[in-house]
């Protein structure tokens, strides 16, 4: 049988996480929530740097978030699911305390919701056709 002994470090090192981490750690934290998609300003899903803003600070960490909101969703549930997840991925994937998680909704896509009410057209104008 094996035994472990722990030998106690006298020079136990610092972790510093980059920004890059914790930026990438908020993009994976607000993709796992639905109905949202983050606002780039630019149109590019692949930049990230005008959504996420990270500061820290001695208290925590200060993140803001902009993001889009699609149709017919409840905006302060939303929210409130980004606030929680950010809040937990972060403080679960490194020893950061997140002080505050900022929200901002920048607008409302209405893609999805105009794409089923022309599929709707659609396919009235098959049925009353086929009549």
């Amino acid at each position: 049988m094996a035994r472990f002994i722990k030998i106690p470090q006298v020079n136990e090192g610092k972790i510093v996480y980059s920004d890059d981490i914790i930026n990438g750690i908020v993009f994976l934290a607000v993709q796992e929530i639905p109905h949202i998609e983050l606002d780039t300003k630019d149109g590019n899903s692949i930049s990230k740097n005008n959504a996420i803003k990270v500061k820290r600070e001695k208290d925590g960490i200060h993140i803001d978030i902009t993001v889009k909101i699609r149709y017919n969703q409840n905006v302060s549930d939303i929210a409130f699911k980004i606030q929680e997840s950010v809040r937990h991925n972060l403080e679960a994937m490194t020893e950061y305390r997140a002080a505050c998680v900022n929200v901002h909704i920048s607008g409302v896509d209405f893609e999805e919701h105009e794409e089923k009410m022309e599929e709707k057209a659609e396919e009235k104008t098959f049925t009353t056709e086929n009549k």
